[in-house]
């Protein structure tokens, strides 16, 4: 241990690695902290809802398309006077929907009329057409064994076949050797109505691939996530049939083939899985589970209710804890590897360093001696111009004048002191700067990732408020024609009503009705569901266009905007939150237009609006205020709510700091908001006390 390469070795090696190796065994823990089951959980949970209502809008778009089909005019004529069968047309929806295995029209006593003739799989090739003769006056309820949705048909409803082997579709196609999804089938049945008379009614047979798809692609979803273990199953409303799933038979493979797997199609919970307590947790409305499957396998589920009238489904989606720590694991070969890694390259540099040190104090050591020894003819070579080379050259200047040995011992002495104060005041600055510069990047980083979730909402929010607005100019633009029509039949009702034709006995008997039906209370409460349909549409329209204008927030331009508009924006989409409890008092000033992001400042208010509501447990109150001071728009919002400590009130707008319990609260909000209002040059404060209430003060200036 002589050598000082092996002293800087050992010293400079452990002053590197320690805290690299701290900092990778923290951010480690990190990693594992933030993947949690908790966190976990919650996705699982929203994906099993997500499933769960693209299921339900399936079905409920299958069911509105099942009731378009009795506006055809040629299919209720037919039910009336039974002329031609309207095979071609039958044939064409199918073609149209594509997920229709048949289309069958029957009669008031559920016998068979008419039915499609195509085959949906193969276009141009039809079904055989003695099967299809023999099916002609047959009682449906001999193939659908429930005659439940008959009885609602004939009552003027929409009548339902939940999940089954239909003896009907595999009499017609031949699906014994294709995937099992698609030998089962789920059927919607809608009357066709004549002067308030049930004539007959189309039943229509959808294969159940179209919803076991929807469970295909969430297993492709997950897999592209690395979680290669998740899978997406349902449950029958009975919580112990399984109805979709994985594994069952003959389900396709890559390269067009059969997979043989296990077959869980119609396998029950507990009776074949022992999975009972799974199916007791599902029937007391629990929204996740952990447990063992197959045994040794721990698994956890989120689950959900496909919430419909009759498909009360259950969805779940479930992933192994193998799958969810893999990441950890990997981020651990990773780390373990970078400190090796660093750990060499350090050993090697200080080496390097190290001899460029040693090598050049020996040498003057050696010129010292021979100095020392009376050879004042002796000069050391000067061979870099750093310190150690100015050393040299000082060496060799001492030993050309003896003389001057204390003077150049003492300039050289105030040179160096000179120096390290300059080498230190810069080392400080330098560690200021890049301070300041970590904070900016923490800051950015936040506002980086911020920004990334909102575009990815925007994207969703934009999606769905355009999928809900077809719909919905749907039902707006008809309603106007239906309040035409209801007036119209209002008067052919009144004129027949005012006539005296009618035999005593009948006007006796139409009396009745009237009174059995309450028909004076309908007439009258016509208008008001009118009005109550047309209030209804526009408030979901005003909605949309909330959520539009939020969704475009990331890319929108300055623009100069009242104030109000964004504040009036957030409140629309919190109105769930403070709807029947919470009082909003506005004090709009009169305040100019502001140069701003107008989405960005809804996203403030958004935030700051949302704390509000959060902090009045029960009833409250919301107050708003808006004015000008000095050039500066200012808008006030306090709330009676719970308050902030005063302990907690320094803090509120840092990244990551929340009062709210798990997985409640990301303590982003806040922080976001503060960034948000910085870059529109403002400044944003906050007053509050402890069963008080808060108060934040958002100042902007008019002219950016």
């Amino acid at each position: 241990m002589r050598s000082l390469r092996h002293k800087l070795v050992l010293f400079i090696l452990p002053l590197a690695v320690i805290p690299l190796a701290a900092i990778c065994i923290f951010a480690y823990y990190q990693a594992k902290q933030q993947i949690t089951q908790d966190r976990t959980v919650l996705y699982l949970e929203q994906v099993a809802q997500g499933i769960a209502d693209n299921i339900l809008l399936s079905i409920l778009e299958k069911q509105e398309e099942t009731v378009s089909m009795t506006l055809y005019r040629e299919l209720g004529d037919y039910l009336v006077r039974r002329g031609d069968p309207p095979t071609l047309l039958l044939d064409q929806l199918v073609v149209v929907h594509e997920v229709y295995d048949l289309l069958v029209l029957f009669d008031t006593g559920g016998r068979v009329l008419s039915t499609s003739s195509i085959d949906r799989n193969t276009v141009g090739e039809r079904l055989d057409p003695e099967r299809l003769a023999q099916l002609r006056g047959r009682n449906l309820l001999s193939y659908t064994g429930d005659g439940r949705w008959l009885e609602e048909v004939r009552q003027g409803r929409v009548g339902y076949l939940d999940w089954h082997a239909s003896p009907l579709i595999r009499q017609l196609y031949s699906y014994q050797d294709d995937d099992i999804a698609r030998q089962r089938s789920i059927g919607f049945a809608a009357p066709f109505m004549s002067d308030g008379v049930m004539r007959g009614g189309i039943l229509a047979y959808m294969n159940w691939e179209y919803v076991q798809e929807i469970l295909d692609n969430i297993e492709e979803d997950l897999e592209q996530r690395s979680l290669t273990s998740g899978y997406a199953f349902l449950f029958g409303k009975d919580v112990n049939t399984v109805i979709g799933h994985k594994y069952r038979r003959n389900r396709p493979g890559s390269g067009g083939g059969r997979v043989p797997l296990v077959d869980n199609y119609g396998s029950r919970l507990g009776e074949d899985h022992g999975l009972e307590d799974l199916q007791d947790a599902i029937a007391g409305g629990a929204t996740h589970f952990y447990y063992e499957y197959p045994p040794g396998t721990s698994k956890i589920s989120g689950l959900a209710v496909v919430n419909h009238d009759f498909f009360q489904w259950i969805c779940g989606v479930g992933i192994n804890d193998e799958d969810i720590f893999a990441p950890v694991q990997d981020l651990k070969q990773v780390l373990m590897g970078a400190v090796s890694l660093t750990a060499l390259l350090v050993g090697l540099l200080t080496y390097s360093i190290a001899r460029g040190i040693t090598v050049p104090v020996k040498r003057l050591t050696r010129g010292a001696r021979v100095l020392a020894g009376g050879e004042l003819d002796q000069r050391v070579q000067v061979a870099s111009r750093d310190e150690i080379g100015e050393l040299a050259v000082t060496f060799n200047e001492m030993a050309q004048s003896l003389q001057d040995r204390s003077h150049a011992l003492i300039e050289l002495n105030r040179s160096l002191e000179e120096k390290v104060r300059k080498r230190t005041s810069e080392l400080e600055r330098t560690g200021r700067e890049v301070r300041k510069a970590y904070q900016e990047l923490k800051d950015t980083q936040v506002q980086l990732v911020q920004s990334e979730k909102m575009a990815s909402l925007g994207q969703l929010v934009a999606g769905i408020a355009h999928e809900i607005k077809n719909p919905l100019n749907f039902i707006y633009g008809n309603t106007d024609f239906l309040r035409q029509y209801v007036q119209k039949l209002e008067e052919v009702i009144h004129f027949y009503d005012s006539r005296s034709g009618l035999e005593p006995e009948d006007r006796e008997t139409l009396d009745a009705l009237r009174r059995r039906i309450n028909y004076d209370f309908v007439i009258e409460d016509l208008d008001r569901l009118m009005d109550n349909f047309e209030e209804g549409a526009e408030r979901i329209h005003a909605i949309i266009g909330d959520l539009r204008t939020f969704s475009r927030m990331d890319v929108e331009k300055t623009q100069r905007v009242p104030i109000r508009e964004p504040l009036d924006l957030a409140l629309n989409l919190l109105h769930n939150e403070y709807r029947d409890r919470i009082r909003i008092r506005k004090d709009y000033g009169d305040v100019p237009p502001v140069q701003c992001h107008p989405g960005r400042l809804s996203q403030v208010f958004m935030n700051v609006l949302s704390n509000a509501c959060q902090a009045i447990p029960d009833r409250g109150e919301i107050r708003i205020r808006t004015s000008t001071d000095n050039g500066e728009a200012v808008i006030e919002i306090e709330d009676d709510g719970s308050g902030i400590r005063k302990e907690h009130l320094g803090k509120v707008f840092e990244p990551f700091f929340t009062t709210k319990a798990v997985g409640q609260g990301t303590g982003l909000g806040l922080s976001i908001s503060y960034g948000i209002v910085q870059q529109h040059q403002g400044s944003i404060q906050v007053e509050s006390e402890v069963g008080q209430g808060t108060r934040f003060c958002v100042r902007l200036p008019l002219r950016s």
